[in-house]
């Protein structure tokens, strides 16, 4: 294979920590598998991010690659002996471990734990206390209580003889960290990939196995860092790294000049100065997709919007297929929910649902005191489809296909979409932030403008922005021109309530 004068000096390298930075649709599993490739002697481990890259992975490294990702080393380790209880946290199986029916306390100790769980801390403490909940001060009073019962919900989780209390894939992968692996007596080189994307228990591993003598190579790049509000971190800034020897890969050839422009229109308000080249075939920008198409991907900023998507084209008969498979996408729990708000307990095929909320009032109780995000977006998409929802999603199942050429839609969100590729992208109108208002928050907006860039960066042929996009590409070229001026962009995050 060939490669490029960016890629060559990477496979190439003598170093023993590399880090590679590497921009949309630049080659980068190409290069690791060619540093692989160069190294067939040695005994490498590439950490995948998820199953379906740990299976397209194994397609493509060679025999000297071992190809897992984190949760399946932790299971062969930890997590079989918790076989027995794995599942999801609900919010009622919290309720009965620390013996609550407040649904604020349940809430803080939910996310207490999740923020212990995404950390390279030992113990629980304050400090994994969501801050945004110290904002008033009967909650600053009761932090003390949270973090204990988050102690205690922790120890029953972990206790493989409480089936009362089930142990998710997370805690497994905590408990493995905890033990400080030393992955050089199986691998003399570990790979890591997304590392702009990995919570702080897995960027903590690598750094690990730095520690221990490994070779490390981490690769990433972080415009594409989508998941901090799962408590990722960018592990390419990590301190450990600061005497890496870094390479950049920043020649695509997914798609043309045109789109790598709208990136860079993108990454310019970011304050990148590094310039993304299109080099593969010239892609159109345009504001809608011609009707004529055989194809095209429809990518949305929500679950919700990936739904009303599907359910503008149902009556229309289009085969669609979903990204991650239509289940993905929560539909039965809706169509329990849905049951659950017409009183019809017998059409319910989740009977937790009905363990744990008598009536759908209750449901919507819950779900607006504990402000839980997923339950207050089905509780909208019940409502506004209440009439007729159980028949338009089963038109949406009939209309899904599994073999995506079989499809003339694809629908995803912006999230699923990282590191895949289409002819047609449309970018749906459900990505609506102000990217320009002084009151953003800049973490948020960061967030933001990085699943504007991935979704960007998806079209081989045929980009369709939405309007938000358009703004963007329409101030960089006012500054551009001179009839703004070209200043940094500045945020201030709001002053906290009072208390």
């Amino acid at each position: 294979m060939q490669f490029t004068h960016e890629q060559e000096p990477a496979i190439r390298s003598q170093a023993r920590i590399l880090k590679l930075i590497a921009f949309a649709g630049t080659g980068k599993t190409t290069t690791l598998v060619g540093y692989a490739q160069a190294r067939p002697q040695a005994r490498i481990l590439y950490l995948c991010y998820n199953k379906s890259v740990e299976v397209a992975a194994k397609q493509k490294f060679p025999l000297n690659v071992t190809c897992k990702t984190s949760h399946g080393l932790a299971y062969g380790a930890v997590g079989t002996k918790y076989k027995h209880k794995l599942g999801n946290l609900r919010l009622t199986d919290i309720a009965r471990a620390i013996n609550s029916q407040n649904w604020e306390m349940v809430r803080s100790v939910q996310e207490t734990l999740g923020n212990y769980l995404a950390s390279a801390d030992e113990k629980i403490g304050l400090f994994h206390f969501p801050a945004e909940r110290l904002q008033n001060e009967r909650m600053r009073r009761a932090a003390d209580s949270i973090v204990e019962a988050t102690r205690r919900l922790w120890a029953q989780m972990c206790d493989p003889n409480n089936h009362a209390t089930p142990i998710p894939h997370d805690g497994y992968l905590k408990l493995w960290a905890l033990s400080k692996p030393d992955l050089s007596t199986r691998f003399d080189i570990v790979l890591g990939d997304e590392a702009q994307d990995i919570n702080p228990v897995i960027a903590g591993l690598l750094a690990q196995q730095a520690a221990c003598g490994m070779g490390v190579v981490v690769c990433g790049d972080g415009h594409q860092m989508l998941y901090r509000f799962r408590g990722a971190v960018d592990a390419l800034d990590a301190p450990w790294l600061a005497d890496a020897e870094v390479h950049y890969l920043t020649q695509s050839f997914r798609f043309g000049p045109a789109a790598a422009h709208v990136a860079n229109m993108l990454l310019h308000f970011k304050g990148e100065r590094r310039q993304l080249a299109g080099l593969g075939q010239q892609t159109r920008i345009a504001k809608t997709l011609p009707a004529n198409l055989e194809h095209r991907t429809i990518l949305c900023r929500t679950v919700v919007g990936v739904i009303e998507a599907a359910l503008a084209e149902v009556e229309a008969g289009a085969k669609i297929f979903w990204v991650g498979g239509i289940e993905g996408y929560n539909l039965q729990d809706l169509e329990d929910l849905h049951a659950l708000s017409k009183s019809k307990p017998d059409k319910i095929k989740g009977k937790k649902l009905l363990q744990d909320y008598p009536d759908y009032d209750h449901y919507k109780d819950v779900a607006f005191e504990s402000q839980d995000s997923e339950m207050t977006r089905s509780v909208k998409i019940v409502e506004q489809y209440s009439a007729n929802l159980p028949k338009l999603f089963a038109k949406l199942r009939r209309n899904a296909v599994t073999d995506e050429l079989e499809a003339c839609i694809t629908l995803s969100t912006a999230h699923r979409a990282k590191g895949l590729e289409w002819d047609a992208v449309q970018l749906a109108e459900d990505f609506s932030f102000e990217p320009f208002d002084p009151d953003n928050d800049p973490e948020a907006w960061v967030d933001e403008m990085n699943l504007l860039y991935v979704a960007c960066t998806r079209a081989m042929q045929i980009l369709a922005v939405n309007s938000t996009v358009l703004e963007i590409m329409q101030e960089f070229v006012d500054r551009r021109d001179g009839r703004k001026p070209d200043t940094p962009l500045a945020f201030q995050k709001k002053a906290p309530a009072a208390a």
